[in-house]
């Protein structure tokens, strides 16, 4: 399995970014959701560290913590919780974007010893084809961002991200894409399309990852799902489930 630090993890000699690809189905979001697990109660993240989900398509992340709907709300909950799971409303996300990582800074500029790993789900909701087109806060990750212990993984259905933020990357994760990408990853990156698709089409769910400074290629098997899927941010009880105890199938509680 693809090493935690490696997918989360900053180094500060090496780009900060991350890319993972793979059509809608392919297993790209549980494989994110998953590692996100593991990571967090694994011990090669210290206690301060966090995981911020930036997720438009507000789908796939929910058996992590229970996702927040403003940056405000999120801001508010990255004191204690570990992971912090965000679906903006489409309309203000760019803005919300802006406002996240500007935050995140603010927090490593005052706290040497924190540090985060950023999902920005949907990349190209947000990131065109034009260096013109990338919002100025994920410049500012991509380029400050090791400085500063902060990982950013780009998450996107297509492999069309920007040269740019390609040229920022450390690796790139592939699950199963479409055709028309083929050309993509040969000029591009000088991979081979058939050759990636008929290794992954053999072991559903499984994928690639390619590093953009060895230059390797590797395949790997699909992430293991745990039978039961424990938050890792439990859910507040309500107050009116707080009266109540459940014992010897008897409820106490009034």
């Amino acid at each position: 399995m693809l090493d935690v630090e490696k997918m989360f993890g900053v180094n500060r000699d090496s780009p900060c970014v991350k890319l993972i690809y793979g059509l809608s189905g392919s297993g790209k979001t549980m494989f994110l959701c998953e590692s996100v697990r593991k990571s967090a109660r694994s011990g090669s993240f210290s206690g301060q560290h966090r995981w911020v989900i930036f997720d438009v398509k507000h789908d796939g992340y929910q058996t992590l913590a229970k996702p927040v709907d403003s940056v405000e709300e999120a801001i508010s909950k990255l004191e204690k919780d570990r992971v912090v799971v965000i679906h903006p409303n489409i309309e203000t996300a760019k803005m919300e974007l802006d406002i996240i990582i500007s935050h995140l800074f603010a927090i490593a500029e005052v706290n040497p010893n924190f540090s985060a790993s950023f999902i920005l789900e949907e990349s190209s909701t947000f990131i065109g084809s034009s260096v013109g087109s990338i919002p100025s806060s994920v410049k500012r990750f991509a380029t400050q961002g090791r400085s500063k212990g902060l990982s950013m993984l780009i998450v996107n259905q297509r492999a069309l991200s920007n040269k740019w933020v390609d040229s920022q990357a450390q690796g790139m994760t592939i699950f199963r894409l479409p055709l028309p990408d083929a050309e993509m990853l040969k000029k591009r990156w000088g991979l081979n399309f058939e050759e990636i698709d008929s290794h992954l089409k053999e072991t559903k769910f499984s994928f690639a990852y390619y590093d953009l400074e060895s230059l390797e290629l590797d395949y790997y098997k699909p992430i293991e799902i745990p039978d039961l899927r424990i938050p890792i941010v439990m859910p507040k009880k309500s107050s009116w489930s707080k009266l109540f105890t459940w014992n010897n199938g008897h409820i106490r509680g009034l």
